[in-house]
């Protein structure tokens, strides 16, 4: 198909059996005019809502959003994603019954789901295949990239914390990306990757026929935070060690050179024994922090890309030429299917 020609939209809302993951029923009580927000900063990484008028209780069960898009007598329909919800609030008006379905992404079990006791996990627990395993058990699918990686200390969690939590933690230690969410309702654990060496999927231009994306966008670029001196302190009833880093790189538009005075962030390594040790991880530090989001945020019809992929927009008019990754894109589950999507690149030193 191709997406950037007209086209005619129709949703699909399905009800979904909790315990198969088959579409079971349609639900045409559900009106148009709900939203769907992707957001990879975000820890359930999907969420929604729906208008409905007179929805029967579906139980415990999920929902599927499907569109479909027609163009030149061919159809093509997506799976938008799985859903549990909630309806916290409903109006009455003589025999009527509206209202609006809260919708969270499958990793909401995860999030509402605690340990009931004090947890340690062992050194030499192979991280994803343990975060997998406390997936499985809460009744999700899981799609894992291969990592032999293993936990090498002993991190104990308190009682009541999430799942979600605990599993996030262990993919943070194999190097993997934050627990995301497939259209189908799989969690998905995937290793992270640089994201400036992806090359752009989605290319939008203005100076093309056919112009996808509205003329106003938003561009944010926010250097005022961004430390130019790291003071690194490692203190204890013996040892009493400290190491400042400092950035006066004059080429580096964060440095105390470019910007004329020292913004400073402090960082304690009580863990370390040793000045050049302490030294080396001040350095390095300062170097990691070193960096400022630059986003720009834009709304165009609907594409079918996912956060997480590489996105150019090359606004001639303006002179903006501006390539990141998706991190945030907002769906609006009407004909027109309109997107609000953010995405954003670090600028280093």
């Amino acid at each position: 198909m191709d997406w950037q020609s007209s086209r005619t939209t129709s949703f699909r809302y399905m009800r979904v059996d909790r315990a198969t993951m088959t579409d079971v029923e349609q639900l045409d009580m559900i009106e148009d005019g709900g939203s769907i927000t992707y957001d990879d900063l975000s820890a359930i990484k999907v969420s929604g809502s729906l208008p409905y008028i007179h929805m029967p209780d579906i139980g415990n069960d999920y929902i599927r959003v499907y569109s479909a898009h027609e163009q030149g007598g061919k159809v093509e329909e997506i799976l938008h994603g799985t859903f549990t919800t909630a309806t916290p609030t409903s109006t009455y008006s003589h025999k009527t019954r509206r209202g609006e379905l809260d919708m969270y992404s499958l990793l909401q079990i995860t999030q509402d789901a605690g340990i009931t006791e004090p947890l340690t996990i062992p050194a030499g627990t192979v991280a994803v295949s343990r975060a997998s395993q406390y997936l499985t058990s809460l009744g999700l699918a899981v799609r894992a990239d291969v990592s032999a990686t293993q936990v090498t200390t002993n991190p104990t969690y308190d009682a009541g914390t999430s799942y979600l939590e605990i599993i996030n933690d262990l993919l943070a230690i194999a190097g993997f990306n934050s627990a995301g969410v497939d259209p189908s309702g799989a969690v998905i654990l995937t290793a992270y990757t640089d994201p400036s060496t992806r090359a752009p999927s989605v290319v939008l231009r203005d100076d093309e026929e056919g112009c996808l994306f509205a003329p106003a966008v938003s561009h944010e670029f926010n250097l005022y935070e961004v430390p130019n001196v790291l003071i690194a302190v490692a203190s204890s009833t013996d040892i009493n060690l400290v190491s400042v880093a400092k950035n006066n790189d004059p080429t580096s538009i964060y440095s105390t050179v470019s910007r004329g005075r020292e913004i400073v962030l402090k960082e304690d390594a009580s863990d370390i024994t040793e000045q050049g040790v302490l030294d080396a991880l001040a350095q390095r530090r300062l170097t990691e922090v070193s960096s400022a989001v630059e986003s720009i945020e834009f709304s165009h019809p609907f594409l079918p890309y996912e956060c997480g992929e590489a996105i150019q927009l090359r606004y001639t008019e303006s002179g903006l030429d501006f390539t990141g990754v998706a991190v945030k894109k907002e769906l609006k589950l009407t004909p027109a299917i309109m997107c609000q999507t953010r995405i954003r690149r670090f600028v280093r030193m």
